[in-house]
């Protein structure tokens, strides 16, 4: 281990440990939600291919790389959530299939603690930062030219759903917008006071655009995220207020937008657009999905029904219940559930204590309201399912661990916990990639011809684990 340790030393003082080695593969997921490289894959499942990639690099590493050194009560609880979860999966239905769910997570806390220590090179946190807003900036690009599209076309149709690109469903769009957004307008800050005008002004374009999107596709858990998420840090800190002044001045250009491009200027061309209904008060089927994960949990208290194993039981509506803590109390039991929800809650209060400091800046504020967005927006979504979402999420919690921690590196106890868990999730890792991925095409036609409708997404496209293990049984 101390030849693992001079190695990983090496490599972080050389600078090469992010931009050499694994940059390519944050760079490859970074496009996964712009570029579908490959034809028989749907937006989900390139993502989904893309995170394993990353995460499967990072894990292999974790083992040469130094790590954020965690508070001893911090460790505990991974490794009993990581523990529980294993139980759990040994006597779910389908070990198989809760084993990919148990490494994903284990994965993503991996690449949580690394970047956690690697991010301290300001270097690092530019590439990951800059990363996210130039994927918002195609996004927002993209939207514009096709809106303009359909006028120039000819066609002169007009509909809100099809005018994005990058992801599945608009809400799965939504929560990446919720990060997204507060790291747009640290950016513009930053620039602003840099007097770097046209930086300035280009970021607050995309920011705009990018409201104008949010408002087009009726998001409400989007708005709720970013409105407690907002409020919050007001509460906290009035000292952040000029984030709240960005945000709230793009929001209102981005209104601005929406007026024009999806009222006034159809209205002058005769043109009926096709929009999202906004105003919806329903839990639109979230009621049973939340009724049906709390029976599960209450009948498997302790260890669940098997991690992703609300979706070995089919149901009308959806593969997950929408709700993050419903979920894991289903499907990995109380105990990891209330482990994770008293790390959430420790983190969540450790950002408030340090953003009441006089040493906090603006950037501590961005990164927690992004992290407390998607929080918020767990509560009435999927965040903890999309592999955009929460990859994204992992890597804005490494920036900020090595942002407030003052920690040294890892301890040796927790370095040899990491190599026992990163074994395993290499191995599943790799299984993944060798038998499902070629696999996938075969299974989304087999779902369509025996099935039809639409998909629902959980691991893959087509979430349904009974209906995607029909091909290799049959």
């Amino acid at each position: 281990m101390d030849i693992f340790q001079k190695n990983g030393e090496w490599l972080y003082s050389q600078g090469a440990i992010l931009q050499s080695i694994c940059a390519p593969f944050f760079v490859l997921f970074f496009l996964s939600a712009i570029y579908l490289g490959h034809v028989d894959l749907d937006w989900h499942d390139q993502q989904r291919v893309s995170q394993i990639l990353l995460l499967l690099a990072i894990v292999f590493f974790s083992i040469f790389f130094p790590q954020q050194n965690l508070p001893k009560p911090v460790s505990y609880a991974l490794l009993g959530i990581f523990a529980s979860g294993l139980i759990s999966c040994f006597f779910a239905e389908l070990p198989g299939w809760a084993l990919k769910e148990w490494a994903r997570y284990v994965g993503l806390a991996l690449l949580a603690i690394i970047l956690g220590y690697c991010a301290r090179k300001p270097v690092v946190r530019r590439f990951m930062l800059w990363g996210m807003a130039s994927v918002g900036f195609i996004h927002a690009f993209q939207f514009l030219v096709a809106y303009a599209s359909a006028f120039l076309s000819g066609m002169y149709m007009l509909d809100a759903g099809m005018l994005f690109r990058g992801f599945s469903n608009p809400r799965f769009f939504g929560q990446f917008q919720v990060m997204l957004l507060p790291v747009l307008a640290l950016l513009i800050r930053e620039f602003r006071q840099q007097g770097r005008r046209g930086l300035t002004a280009i970021l607050l374009t995309v920011l705009a655009v990018q409201w104008c999107i949010a408002l087009t596709l009726g998001g409400r858990g989007l708005w709720l995220a970013l409105a407690v998420s907002h409020a919050a840090l007001f509460c906290v800190s009035r000292s952040f207020w000029r984030l709240l002044v960005i945000q709230l001045m793009a929001g209102l250009l981005g209104a601005i937008l929406l007026v024009v491009m999806f009222h006034l200027i159809p209205d002058w061309l005769e043109i009926t657009p096709k929009m999202r209904d906004t105003w919806r008060f329903t839990l639109s089927g979230r009621g049973p999905l939340w009724q049906w994960a709390w029976e599960m949990a209450l009948a498997n208290p302790w260890f669940g029904v098997g991690p992703m194993h609300y979706a070995a039981t089919l149901n009308p509506i959806a593969t997950h219940p929408h709700q993050v803590i419903l979920q894991w109390a289903a499907e990995w039991g109380f105990v990891a559930t209330a482990l994770a929800m008293l790390l959430a809650g420790w983190g969540v209060i450790h950002g408030v204590m340090y953003l009441r400091r006089n040493m906090a800046s603006h950037h501590d504020a961005a990164l927690w309201l992004a992290i407390v967005g998607a929080l918020v927006l767990a509560q009435v979504d999927g965040v903890f399912v999309m592999p955009y979402t929460e990859t994204w999420l992992a890597i804005l919690i490494g920036l900020v661990l090595a942002r407030w921690s003052t920690a040294a590196k890892s301890q040796p106890l927790q370095r040899y916990a990491s190599l026992l868990l990163a074994l395993p999730v290499m191995v599943v890792f790799s299984l993944v990639l060798l038998e499902d991925v070629p696999r996938l095409a075969e299974n989304k036609q087999v779902y369509s011809e025996k099935h039809g409708g639409s998909f629902n997404p959980r691991f893959w496209q087509q979430g349904w684990i009974p209906l995607m293990s029909e091909p290799a049984t049959h």
